[in-house]
């Protein structure tokens, strides 16, 4: 059985109360005649797993959705996390990442497979405070007590994807996130020199304006290639193997509010 996968991820900062990103990784097995898809989520600066999701992070979803829609609920990271060790020298805490095991059998039913999440939307207000200094405040800027004044207010939202073909390619449908990345390529023969094509969606239509970047795991963090979007489409040509993340980010306005969306996307080829 042959399963290939792409992982639909969602990055964003807002100053440094956002310092990290968040994704979602797979890792792909095969064992004992089934083939083994571990997900779970990613947080850090880098791809694969580096560090750990804060037992702060709130989220709206995360589920595991069938070639046939079938929506399945999946464990969420931890909350309330205790020290498992800790000195002057070292600290040990659960790694928390929700990493769970997902097993595709042969009555499994081909298709595409997704995994999904988005975070609960968080608004961060910088304003000055009375003695003059730069605040952020977790919340709205009618929140903020006694402000001398207020800079700016950011309403923020993180999604995610991954997928995995089981047997043979399906083009997944949208899972109904305000912004997706939705790979229309078949994910399952992709090697280096290959295009891969996106279909790009801002509220369920395709969004007609702004640029998607592709970093590779192999590459410093500056080395980004760039894809303007075309009438929903973004595409790019895959040179070299490891992992790739795709990312977009989508600025609006409402009200006061400077509206930021982040989806983003990373693969991995052979």
């Amino acid at each position: 059985m042959n399963i290939s996968k792409i992982a639909l991820v969602s990055i964003a900062t807002a100053g440094s109360l956002l310092a990290h990103g968040f994704w979602l990784n797979s890792f792909e097995a095969e064992s004992h005649g089934s083939s083994l898809v571990t997900v779970g989520f990613g947080t850090g600066h880098n791809l694969t797993i580096e560090d750990s999701v804060s037992d702060r992070l709130s989220l709206e979803s995360f589920n595991l959705l069938t070639p046939d829609g079938e929506k399945i609920q999946l464990k969420k990271p931890l909350k309330g996390l205790d020290d498992i060790y800790d000195s002057d020298t070292i600290n040990i805490v659960d790694s928390n990442l929700a990493m769970q095991k997902i097993s595709l059998n042969k009555k499994s039913k081909a298709g595409t497979y997704s995994v999904e999440m988005s975070t609960k939307t968080n608004i961060f207000t910088k304003y000055i405070d009375k003695n003059g200094k730069n605040r952020f405040f977790r919340g709205s800027a009618d929140k903020v007590k006694n402000p001398k004044k207020i800079i700016s207010s950011l309403k923020n939202t993180i999604y995610a994807k991954t997928y995995f073909v089981n047997k043979k390619w399906s083009e997944p449908k949208p899972v109904g996130h305000k912004l997706e990345l939705i790979p229309i390529t078949d994910i399952s023969k992709l090697y280096v020199g290959d295009k891969i094509k996106f279909k790009v969606l801002f509220k369920g239509k395709p969004l007609d304006s702004g640029f998607v970047t592709a970093t590779n795991s192999l590459s410093k963090g500056d080395n980004a290639l760039f894809s303007n979007i075309r009438k929903g489409e973004a595409s790019f040509v895959l040179t070299n193997f490891g992992q790739w993340k795709f990312e977009i980010n989508n600025k609006s306005e409402e009200g006061d509010l400077v509206v930021s969306d982040t989806a983003s996307a990373t693969l991995n080829i052979k």
